[in-house]
């Protein structure tokens, strides 16, 4: 197929940086959803002032930058369609949502994104990273459910967790489980204490052990051969007990189920909060991003994160796993460390999210609806960079790639259906960044060469450009927008057919990145 190069270099000049029958719960009181939108607003604020004052006030610091005004219109529909519902805007509905010029045309949109089955299907992969659920887990059927009808996130703890299904999905390893839960629900990262006591981990080795044996079935978890600490000795066994989280860490008695006992204690009381500041932070980060989480680039794609089982590098009976240096990068790390009881000035952001999660319920589509009215959320995206580090939550999206799966329905033409929860090794669905789920949030989205290389050459995006319609829609659909005249006079110079003007834009960074 022959390229139009000019074009190409034209329409790749285009960065995001210069243009700037399911169903969920029932719909909210538009008042109060906006009431809602306005405290995460007002505390998002609280803390970038904080920050901006602070920033004035130290010698040889950048000035935290302006915040950005608010984004057009297409590239608000855009984006939300990405976020929402997965999936790029429609030609028509694009031109509907344009020409509209009613004020709360914004609300109603994303109101109308997250009922759509797409939508349904955003919510279970988010659940399905946090819980690392394969095809074929006996838990994947009721958890697309339950996303499909936004139920509360307490009573998908309860299941997933106080009904067994997660130790049932790792064989039995209840070590596994106990620190994967630790990560994706509490925000607990209790790796290294697997193999000793770490200097600037609250977690002990012991401490480890005992909350393995909250999920262990039938043997009992003793304490490895090469235990060295003062409390215990090697092979003593261990009584099932939860994480020290705030002072008080009691012991499971032997009469009542453990991982009842385990589910319940995650979601009452203090914890209760905890696993609403992971949960509430896990959708913000969807629609927003976080800053310390650059985007990753690498050279030739992605590799396979490393399995649990190669991580224990094969240890002798009763000795310790060795695995704190293998940890793969995670996709939604940066809550941890947040110390949400600490009465920092730059917390506020934090806090109210956990109010608002809470007080929707833990539902996910009814705190994305808040989020996606947020003042924040409507402002053009910025680049997070060490500028922005002292602002936690930066009240502003920010620019990310797309989405794996965006990008994939697109060049394939499958629905979410079709597309596996964990493709085959050298499946393009890996290279794009979907992960094996053997860890919490491993899916990233990360730019390499193969990735140029696969859009720019494979015989998927020739045909994907081939079935895209006339040059007007392919704008509307692949990047939201009509084409600008410099772009239409380049068309028309070039005499570019349909097909290589779709070429041209699915390879441009506009199309790659949502802003």
């Amino acid at each position: 197929m022959k390229r139009c190069l000019p074009l190409c270099a034209l329409l790749m000049a285009c960065t995001p940086e210069k243009k700037m029958a399911e169903t969920v719960s029932p719909p909210a009181v538009a008042e109060s959803l906006q009431e809602a939108s306005a405290r995460v607003d007002v505390a998002l604020m609280h803390d970038y002032e904080l920050v901006k004052e602070q920033r004035e006030k130290w010698k040889n610091t950048p000035l935290l930058p302006g915040l950005p005004g608010l984004a057009d219109d297409s590239t608000f529909l855009r984006r939300a369609c990405i976020d929402l519902a997965g999936r790029l805007p429609r030609p028509d509905e694009a031109r509907e949502f344009l020409a509209n010029a009613l004020p709360d045309k914004r609300a109603k949109l994303t109101d109308a994104l997250v009922q759509e089955p797409g939508a349904a299907e955003v919510r279970f992969r988010m659940l399905a990273e946090a819980f690392r659920v394969k095809d074929g887990d006996e838990s994947i059927g009721w958890l697309r459910q339950a996303a499909a009808e936004d139920r509360p996130y307490i009573e998908i703890i309860t299941h997933m967790i106080g009904g067994g299904h997660m130790r049932q999905r790792d064989g039995g390893n209840a070590m596994r489980t106990s620190v994967e839960t630790a990560y994706s629900i509490l925000g607990e990262d209790i790796h290294c204490a697997m193999c000793h006591d770490h200097a600037f981990n609250s977690h002990t080795q012991q401490e480890c052990y005992e909350f393995a044996a909250c999920f262990a079935e039938k043997n009992a978890v003793r304490l490895p051969n090469d235990y060295k600490y003062r409390y215990g000795k090697p092979g003593d066994v261990v009584q099932p007990a939860v994480l020290k989280l705030s002072g008080y860490r009691p012991y499971l008695p032997d009469e009542e189920d453990k991982l009842t006992q385990v589910s319940n204690w995650i979601v009452q009381g203090e914890e209760g909060r905890r696993f609403a500041m992971v949960a509430s932070l896990r959708i913000w980060n969807s629609l927003f991003g976080m800053p310390g989480q650059t985007l990753k680039q690498s050279v030739g794609g992605v590799d396979d994160a490393p399995s649990w089982h190669d991580l224990q590098l094969d240890p002798k009976p009763g000795q310790s796993p060795r695995s704190c240096s293998t940890v793969p990068p995670r996709g939604s790390a940066t809550w941890i460390g947040l110390d949400i009881n600490s009465p920092g000035d730059f917390s506020q952001a934090p806090k109210v999210l956990i109010e608002e999660f809470l007080r929707c319920g833990g539902r996910i589509g009814e705190f994305q609806r808040i989020l996606a009215r947020t003042d924040a959320y409507q402002r053009s995206g910025i680049n997070y960079n060490t500028d922005w580090d002292d602002c936690y939550l930066a009240p502003a999206p920010q620019i990310r790639r797309l989405p794996s799966e965006v990008i994939w329905k697109v060049v394939s033409a499958e629905f979410d259906a079709q597309i596996p929860q964990v493709p085959a090794a050298g499946h393009p669905l890996r290279m794009l960044g979907r992960g094996t789920r053997e860890w919490t949030d491993e899916s990233l989205t990360p730019v390499s060469h193969e990735l140029v290389r696969f859009m720019m050459n494979d015989q998927l995006v020739e045909k994907a450009a081939a079935r895209r319609g006339k040059t007007n829609d392919l704008f509307l659909e692949l990047l939201g927008r009509e084409p600008s005249a410099n772009e239409r006079a380049a068309i028309s110079q070039q005499a570019a057919a349909d097909q290589d003007v779709a070429w041209a834009l699915l390879n441009t960074a506009e199309f790659m990145f949502r802003p």
